[in-house]
């Protein structure tokens, strides 16, 4: 201590641990989710692995001693499932990390109706469901975390990402609701909010498109370069973890700085096919 701060310092380095607390990771199997499942079993985490592909789950509730669960978070009946399965192996559910959304790219005035409740379901519809599951699971279990990965389309104009960028924008709004509602049991409610990122399913894109290495135009990020699933996992954890022990209802962007320019409507549509 100072002779003007007797203050206790901790060690900030053990705020990072999550030794013994059981997570669920929806969405574990490849990607910002498979490294997840590392970052918070690396950490001491027991982790439920929780894909739609069993093959995925297995795969890498093997990667981090976890255990696999296969389930579609879309289905309430899965929800359920997912968090009597967590509560049953770890005695306590501590922890959730929902990683689960997709895009399908298309003009306003094209959207069917097929794809604006096929892109809310892949955004939203499982956020929903397992903030209320998992919600109540968790008030019993004396509190815990969620994090859920929003997207920059959920904060900013999203051209060509009409029904993916509303689907988001109501997922920060369940954000911030559930942070409020549940901070009376010791729950923090936060999003992380990429913006493009190198992931398997971006590369399989550019490798149909014929490009190599180019996933997104890297000119709509100001750092010049994607970031990768494990800076997202990086976010993530942190959130997770007695680092983040203030910090609840927040959209902590993870984005190289895409948020704080305006979108080359060209670039963006171009590398799709579409213009305005």
């Amino acid at each position: 201590m100072t002779s003007a701060d007797d203050t206790p310092v901790p060690r900030f380095a053990d705020r990072l641990r999550l030794d013994g607390r059981g997570f669920i990771v929806v969405g574990a199997g490849l990607g910002m989710g498979r490294q997840t499942a590392h970052a918070l079993a690396q950490q001491g985490a027991r982790v439920l692995c929780v894909d739609i592909d069993g093959e995925r789950a297995t795969e890498v509730a093997a990667e981090v001693g976890g255990i696999a669960c296969v389930a579609d978070g879309r289905e309430r009946a899965d929800v359920n499932r997912i968090v009597e399965q967590a509560i049953a192996e770890f005695g306590a559910l501590n922890g959730v990390v929902d990683i689960v959304g997709m895009a399908r790219w298309s003009r306003l005035v094209d959207t069917s109706d097929e794809e604006r409740e096929w892109v809310f379901g892949m955004v939203f519809d499982h956020a929903f469901l397992l903030a209320q599951v998992a919600g109540a699971a968790m008030s019993e279990s004396g509190g815990g975390t969620m994090v859920f990965v929003a997207s920059i389309s959920g904060v900013r104009t999203a051209p060509f990402h009409a029904a993916y960028g509303a689907a988001k924008a109501a997922l920060l709004s369940l954000v911030r609701t559930a942070a409020l509602e549940l901070a009376p049991r010791k729950i923090r409610v936060n999003a992380v909010v990429p913006g493009a990122v190198n992931t398997p399913r971006m590369q399989a894109m550019a490798a149909a498109r014929g490009e190599v290495n180019a996933p997104v135009d890297t000119r709509l990020t100001p750092l010049a370069k994607l970031a990768e699933t494990s800076d997202l996992a990086s976010a993530i954890l942190f959130l997770s973890s007695d680092l983040a022990g203030q910090i609840t209802g927040q959209a902590l962007a993870v984005d190289g700085g895409a948020l704080q320019t305006l979108y080359d409507t060209e670039t963006l549509g171009g590398s799709m096919g579409l213009t305005l």
